[in-house]
């Protein structure tokens, strides 16, 4: 029987970033091994085929989402300041670019392992679902990975992918190529077809710490809208979202009778009892902190009040109602069934909804050291069900479109209350096409923010009139749903959404003046892909490139 080397080989790829280079590290092969001859070993095994951290920090503080308090707010770290402005980031923290790199590959070469004991053993009926797992969770983790370091994917553009791991890593100086992005979401997208007749849910105790079938076909919606494949997505999404997906999505009514507490609702968020959680991922790391008001060490960079007010919860909406102009502080409690929390005191000004909740792992109880971690909801009914309604406006079927983003309303808002009104085709026509209507929307612009910005689409098309007109509504939509997710600096890079970095050094919030623009980055900046680890670069993988006027990407 073939002898499986874990934790420390077949990770070469991840730990090419460790000073000194990978053959240092890889000198001598290390004898911590072990026999993965029976189904239990390799289940037990796929528990560390999930990454420990997340794209979702650097993700969100790239992201149209956060301004930067400005220096006269200590609580940052040069590390946020990278991320915040689309620098390299050098420095090293548990949520660190190079700490993120690894753990993706770490995971990437566990389900490679697994697989590969799979076919050792000869693929019995019995581990049909674990091989399934496992090719969900290589799919998954190379998906993270070109969501942070490639340009948004284009079919007709080569442009830089990530090295995909489809084997065990068994030599010591292996040479890896990034190839094409195209050849990535080729080889991601054969690894959902094949995993997903295979996902079964009996296979886990716990199936929502897993790739259940919900989360893999909720991952599959993901994954097609941005590869374009419009069909598919809606295919994925029914089988999901049944006839009734009101049924599916969170209760937000429920929240608010809970205990009114940040700490009691961020911990209800993230259970596994319910139906709108389709899975969820433990991290270590300050994300669960940094997405929380209660925490002032990152307090310089946040979704502050200033954000709110002008593009998100309390700015003009599609659907309606009182909007902020800086005087009605309880605008949203008047709007929105649970309504933002909002948090302002000395250090911090933040809007959020409760969905992170941060923990302490003890590692030694006399001295109370230990870990910061925190749990992520990585796929929801809610997301789905907007994913669904994006692909049918690219369908032009806009009436099932309209049917979509208006069920998650009804969610989410409360409508027919203080001038809600639903979505609908004339409704979103009205708001983003009639400028003669006091419920238009009109465009960003720098001098006066609003929640609509131009948007100029990579790789696929978006027709002025009512199909743009749906898009900004879906957009709108998504960034509500999706804030402190991560996911809008995936619509950002799609759509080429310029996204304005405010400084709110000498921000007023009862007046919201007193802000300025201190960066921009222009929808065909080639920093839209997060350059990789130094190291990384170091040990021979190609560096994304920077300075390259020349390059398909700026020239679009």
């Amino acid at each position: 029987m073939m002898r499986h080397r874990l934790q420390y080989i077949f990770l070469s790829l991840a730990v090419a970033f460790i000073p000194g280079g990978c053959n240092k590290f890889l000198d001598v092969l290390p004898d911590n091994r072990a026999e993965l001859d029976t189904p239990e070993k390799i289940n037990l095994m796929l528990v560390s085929a999930y990454p420990n951290r997340s794209y979702v920090r650097m993700c969100e503080l790239a992201s149209d989402n956060y301004d930067d308090a400005g220096e006269v707010n200590p609580n940052g770290g040069q590390l946020l300041e990278q991320n915040s402005y689309w620098m390299d980031m050098t420095i090293a923290d548990n949520d660190s670019n190079v700490n993120t790199w690894q753990q993706y590959y770490n995971a990437i070469g566990v389900a490679n392992t697994a697989l590969q004991a799979i076919e050792d053993l000869g693929t019995p009926e019995s581990l049909l679902s674990a091989k399934g797992e496992a090719l969900m969770c290589r799919a998954y983790a190379h998906f993270c990975l070109t969501m942070l370091y490639c340009l948004p994917y284009h079919p007709e553009k080569d442009y830089l992918g990530i090295p995909y791991m489809d084997k065990p890593e068994t030599t010591l100086n292996p040479k890896y190529s990034r190839g094409s992005l195209s050849h990535v979401y080729e080889n991601i997208a054969r690894d959902i077809e094949e995993a997903l007749p295979l996902i079964e849910d009996s296979h886990y105790a716990i199936p929502k710490y897993h790739f259940n079938r919900q989360a893999a076909y909720a991952f599959a919606t993901r994954f097609y809208l941005y590869y374009m494949k419009w069909d598919k997505v809606v295919e994925y999404a029914d089988v999901i979202l049944g006839s009734n997906p009101s049924l599916l999505l969170r209760d937000w009514a429920a929240v608010r009778n809970l205990t009114f507490s940040v700490t009691e609702r961020a911990r209800d968020y993230i259970s596994p009892s319910h139906r709108f959680n389709f899975m969820m991922i433990p991290l270590y790391g300050a994300t669960g902190n940094l997405m929380n008001p209660w925490d002032g060490s990152a307090a310089r960079f946040m979704q502050m009040m200033r954000v709110s007010k002008q593009e998100l919860f309390r700015s003009k909406r599609p659907m309606g109602g009182p909007y902020d102009t800086g005087r009605d502080n309880q605008s949203d409690e008047k709007v929105y069934i649970h309504p933002p929390l909002n948090w302002n005191d000395n250090i911090t000004n933040k809007t959020f909804q409760p969905k992170w909740y941060p923990q302490w792992e003890v590692s030694d109880p006399v001295t109370g050291t230990g870990y910061l971690r925190c749990t992520f909801v990585a796929f929801t009914a809610n997301e789905v069900l907007l994913n669904r309604a994006e692909a049918y406006i690219h369908l032009k079927n806009y009436d099932a479109a309209v049917n979509d983003m208006l069920t998650w309303e009804k969610s989410y808002y409360k409508v027919g209350e203080n001038g809600v009104v639903p979505l609908t085709r004339d409704r979103i026509a009205e708001v983003y096409g009639n400028q003669a209507s006091p419920d238009y929307i009109a465009e960003y612009t720098v001098d006066r923010p609003t929640s609509r910005k131009r948007i100029v689409p990579h790789g696929f098309t978006v027709e002025p009139g009512e199909q743009e007109n749906m898009v900004q509504c879906l957009l709108y939509c998504r960034r509500i749903e999706t804030l402190g997710d991560g996911l809008r600096w995936g619509d950002v890079k799609r759509y080429g959404i310029d996204v304005v970095r405010m400084d709110l050094a000498n921000y007023r919030d009862e007046t919201t003046t007193g802000y300025r623009v201190s960066a921009t980055l222009p929808y065909n900046d080639l920093r839209r892909a997060f350059q990789l680890p130094q190291d990384v670069i170091a040990s021979g993988i190609e560096e994304n490139p920077r300075d390259d006027y020349s390059h398909p990407f700026v020239q679009q």
